[in-house]
């Protein structure tokens, strides 16, 4: 099979010092992966060795050849600014507003939000604070009195015969 052909970027010892140097597991696999393509194995053993698929050692040679190993580096995900800190006064003027009465869901303490302080601050978020203050969620639950009478009987008449049957 035809070796894999890495741009001629840096030298197996500056490599080998990239490799020593960094912290990301994930980073080292792939620098292997360049190092041992460099020393001229193919990408088949080059994967065997290093127990991955040989697309992923293809995909990692496109990325070290486009930017080299910092392009190797994993990527963590999540929001690029992390996670924003929302203002703690909204919530008080929030609860002020709650405390006056009336029916209270999380879309329109969203939407309450949004209209007060110009924010769209995610569902869990308001859950989440809203529940460090101390307010419980209530969820919605049918009226007994919309209930059906007979189905309410029969109901009784069988739990109190199987508490009384042991």
């Amino acid at each position: 099979m035809a070796t894999l052909h890495i741009r001629a970027r840096d030298s197996v010892r500056t490599l080998k010092r990239a490799l020593k140097a960094s912290s990301d597991a994930d980073q080292k696999t792939r620098i292997r992966a360049i190092i041992s393509i460099k020393e001229g194995a193919t990408k088949t053993a080059t994967a065997q060795q290093l127990v991955v698929s040989r697309t992923s050692v293809v995909s990692w040679v496109a990325s070290y050849n486009s930017g080299g190993t910092g392009a190797l580096t994993t990527n963590k995900g999540g929001r690029p600014k992390g996670n924003p800190k929302w203002d703690a006064s909204i919530f008080t003027e929030l609860v002020k507003e709650i405390d006056k009465g009336g029916y209270w869901s999380i879309p329109i303490m969203q939407d309450w939000i949004a209209k007060h302080h110009k924010v769209n601050i995610p569902e869990q978020t308001v859950w989440y604070r809203m529940d460090q203050l101390n307010y419980s969620y209530k969820s919605a639950r049918p009226h007994p009195a919309q209930g059906n009478k007979e189905k309410q009987e029969r109901f009784k008449k069988r739990a109190s015969y199987h508490i009384w049957s042991h």
